[in-house]
This record gives C-alpha cells, structure tokens and sequence, in this order.
C-alpha cells in the first residue's frame, strides 16, 4: 500500500500523536470484542465509516433510516466552554480534600468540615465546569448522508432493540432525547465517560492503546484495503480534501 491513508482524515485538535489505526484483523477483533457491549453500536459506526466522536453521540434515530440501509450526519453532540484555568484549583483541592476525608476518623469533626468545604466547592464547580451541547458539524462536508454497510445495520439494530429494554426497564424515568447512543435513562452519552469506557474496552480486548479518534483512521484504512477510491473515502468521512502526501 503505497497512498498515505492517514492523510485522508483531518489530524485531532489537540497536540499531534502518532496515528494509530487498527489492521483489519485488529478492527474485527474489536467489533467482536464490542458487539454484545452497550458501546457496540457506536464502535461498529465509528470503525466502518469513519464518524468522530461528536458525530456519532450526535445521531437521532431520525437521522438513521435502517431499512434504507443509509444515516445522515447533521449534528455533533460535544462538551465545551467553562473556565479551564478556574477549574484547575479546584481540581486540585478536590482530590486533597478527598484523600483527607479518607485519612479522618469517621464521625470526626474534621470529616464534618471536609463535607462542607466539599459542598461548597461544587457550587463554584457549576460556574466555571463545561457543558453539554449539540453543534453543527465541524465543516459543511461534515453533514452527509453515507451508506450502510451490512455489519453496521446489523450493530445498529442489536443496539435499538437494547435501548428499547433500557426504555422499558427505566420506566417513567426515561428521557426521550431521541439520540441513538443514551444512557440507559436516555439521556445523552457524555463524550468523557464514552473516551473513559473505550480505553477499557481496547486494553480489555488485549488491542494497543488507541484514542477513539484512530477509529476514524482506522476506517480510512479499511475502506481503502477494500479497494474504495479515495473520493468516495473523502466523502464518507466528510473530509474537506484530499492530501497528496
């Protein structure tokens, strides 16, 4: 394979790391690893077409027609905002007052304190902590309409028919927010707890320590293994151009 696949996405926001996609073998592996998981859905999108993070936690069951076999990436779902700089101390002072907490007696006046100062630190967290929004897609070739692979509507289906059982499991306590991947309330995924529970899945499934980013690479790679032309690789993933590195 002579074309440099990783320039057919866009590198992370963040400070540039070495690329990491999955081979083939690798990527089945963690399909399988993934697919009874509750993240099952959401690793079998990102693997097979390429959707960031935000784009797939993004998805309606409106933007997702399985019959047609196609999905439509008009939103990103994404944590921003808040004060980075104000939250740092906090930060800081949360984990000595924790580690004091534990070290107190119990029933102690000392722990009534650190109780206090803890419920008062949360009321400074809310000014300053970061919030959880939907946005438009990172360019205007990010909103596409892609097909479906067969692996994909297979995943997608397992997974509906598991959020239907959350549903009914949560009862009156089931937020309608029409996402593909919720909580099992039906609230949003937070992309924090998604980035956490994906680190575990990976070293769980015995496969390097890869971002969920390198999914999008690892795509990349795939779609071009199976002979797709680098065009319609472009399109899938949204990307705005080709690189010729």
């Amino acid at each position: 394979m002579t074309r440099n696949v990783a320039a057919l996405v866009e590198p992370p926001r963040h400070v540039a790391r070495e690329i990491q996609p999955l081979s083939p073998d690798q990527a089945r592996a963690l399909l399988e690893h993934t697919r009874d998981h509750r993240l099952g859905g959401l690793v079998s999108v990102a693997t097979a077409l390429g959707l960031r993070l935000g784009e797939g936690l993004g998805l309606r069951w409106i933007d997702v027609d399985l019959d047609a076999g196609i999905l439509s990436v008009r939103q990103a779902l994404e944590r921003s905002g808040g004060d980075r700089a104000a939250r740092k101390p906090l930060i800081e002072r949360r984990k000595e007052l924790r580690l004091r907490f534990k070290a107190a007696a119990a029933r102690s006046a000392e722990r009534r304190q650190i109780r206090v100062e803890l419920k008062e630190m949360r009321e400074k967290w809310r000014a300053v902590q970061t919030t959880l929004h939907t946005s438009e897609p990172k360019s205007a070739r990010s909103r596409r309409t892609v097909r479906l692979p067969n692996v994909v509507v297979t995943a997608l289906k397992a997974h509906r028919t598991r959020q239907l059982e959350e549903r009914l499991a949560a009862g009156g306590g089931w937020t309608d927010s029409g996402h593909v991947f919720t909580t099992p309330i039906g609230t949003p995924l937070d992309p924090r707890n998604v980035t956490r529970e994906f680190r575990a899945l990976v070293l769980s499934a015995g496969l390097p320590a890869i971002r969920f980013h390198d999914l999008r690479h690892t795509a990349a790679t795939l779609l071009l293994a199976l002979g797709v032309d680098p065009r319609t690789i472009m399109e899938t993933l949204g990307h705005s151009q080709i690189s010729r590195r």
